[in-house]
């Protein structure tokens, strides 16, 4: 059953009758939606809540909240509210896990994340395998940077074949400060690979150490690095000697309209 399309249509009659609320619409739609919700709806033969509440199959709810984001617009609040009622971490972990559709797995991650039961070690593996879909990968990424003493489980993989980059993301993410979070940032940076991703990561870590390195890079770098690196200089309270000099540089040229 399509609810966000019956949302839509119970919404459409609603503006008609109060034409009105036409000029600010948003302000209105989370209470049309409330209303809608504990309505008889003809179609369901009782009110979308009541519909959604007969709904006991997590899977089936998953697979009706990921077709509604297929369909380029949200999942229905009564859905996702009704998977967190229900005992379905069994479910969604497996969802995860499994190698379906990624639609689906960024859903269950999401859920599970909203509910604390995000498993932090088996997102942990799929966020540094390779071969996974950026999709879910990216999705995870943003959760665990909300995961409780993940640190440790981070920190075991500094010196393994993972990505830098993600690693190093998610460990700043943590808060914590230790020496070989410090040495990964620098190394990064020094690397020229992912400079203005590294500058802006040691900015977050906070460390006034990095002001020097990050200084002696804005001496010679691009006109682009060098805003990337002097705004890391000036966010770790430091001050960075102004360079005027940027001719050919391609990218101040196209600024400059030249």
């Amino acid at each position: 059953m399509n609810l966000e399309k019956l949302f839509e249509k119970y919404l459409r009659a609603y503006f008609a009758a109060h034409p009105e609320v036409l000029s600010d619409p948003e302000e209105v739609v989370s209470e049309v939606y409330a209303e809608w919700a504990e309505k008889p709806d003809a179609e369901l033969g009782c009110t979308p809540r009541a519909y959604v509440e007969k709904l006991t199959d997590v899977r089936e709810l998953a697979a009706m909240a990921a077709e509604s984001v297929k369909r380029g617009g949200e999942p229905s609040p009564l859905v996702l509210d009704r998977i967190v009622e229900l005992p379905a971490e069994r479910e969604l972990t497996e969802i995860l896990e499994g190698g379906g559709d990624d639609g689906m797995r960024t859903l269950a991650a999401d859920l599970l994340s909203r509910m604390d039961k995000l498993p932090v070690l088996t997102s942990l593996e799929l966020v540094f395998d390779p071969d996974e879909s950026d999709v879910v990968r990216e999705a995870l990424i943003d959760k665990l940077k909300y995961a409780d003493n993940i640190a440790p489980a981070l920190l075991e993989r500094i010196d393994g074949a993972v990505d830098k980059k993600i690693l190093a993301e998610l460990l700043v993410s943590t808060g914590v400060r230790e020496d070989r979070i410090y040495d990964l940032l620098l190394g990064l940076l020094r690397s020229g690979d992912c400079l203005p991703f590294a500058a802006q990561l040691l900015a977050e870590y906070g460390d006034e150490r990095a002001i020097e390195p990050l200084s002696e890079l804005a001496e010679t770098a691009v006109y682009a690095d060098y805003i990337e690196l002097r705004n890391a200089v000036e966010g770790l309270g430091g001050e960075l000697t102004l360079r005027f000099n940027w001719d050919g540089d391609a990218t101040y040229k196209k600024i400059k309209g030249e």
